[in-house]
């Protein structure tokens, strides 16, 4: 399979490469930081069986402050920095890029030294409480690898997330998301 080309897997079966590198890279310093978070996004719909290009790994952290550090302290290993400034400067931004600024919440599109991380705290209506981020969990499946496991969105809470979203990309992979795990629902 090319680069970029869309794949059918068995669901469940690890989506991200086996090498050291790019999104799978990201996840590991994550994970040796012991934070707690949830891979939503393209990552995930590979997970529940249907492979495709994607730019970035997303996770929704755990809300609370302890988690919010450790993932703070994976994203400094990682070099990370917002991505879309736009005009600004890094201390122009509404919430500056430093532990202060994502305990305040809000989303967070960074590059890292191995690519594209966004950091989702929060989405209308799915993600805004405490209490969201912990059904998102117990929903979610582990995914084992050589550095630790990895948790990925269940498959009802990411068809539900990406319906919220609703952009033509989420309802693309809804269908194939269907499609995959032979799911007859509208």
């Amino acid at each position: 399979m090319s680069r970029g080309e869309d794949a059918r897997k068995e669901p469940g079966e690890p989506a991200m490469p086996r090498t050291d590198t790019g999104l799978l890279a990201i996840l590991k310093a994550l994970v040796k930081r012991d934070a707690d978070f949830v891979v939503i996004g393209g990552v995930a719909v590979g997970h529940h069986g249907y492979v495709r290009a994607t730019k970035d790994v997303d996770v929704v952290p755990a809300p609370e402050p302890e988690n919010i550090a450790k993932l703070w302290v994976g994203l400094l290993e990682l070099d990370a920095q917002p991505l879309a400034l736009g005009e600004f400067r890094p201390e122009e931004l509404p919430a500056p890029f430093s532990l202060d600024g994502l305990l305040q919440g809000g989303n967070w599109d960074l590059r890292t030294k191995h690519g594209r991380l966004d950091v989702i705290q929060y989405l209308e209506g799915a993600l805004e409480t405490p209490e969201d981020y912990r059904r998102l969990r117990a929903g979610a499946e582990s995914e084992s690898h050589d550095f630790g496991t990895v948790w990925v969105a269940g498959y009802d809470e990411l068809i539900d997330l990406k319906t919220l979203a609703g952009r033509e990309q989420d309802l693309i992979d809804i269908r194939a998301l269907r499609e995959a795990n032979s799911d007859t629902a509208p």
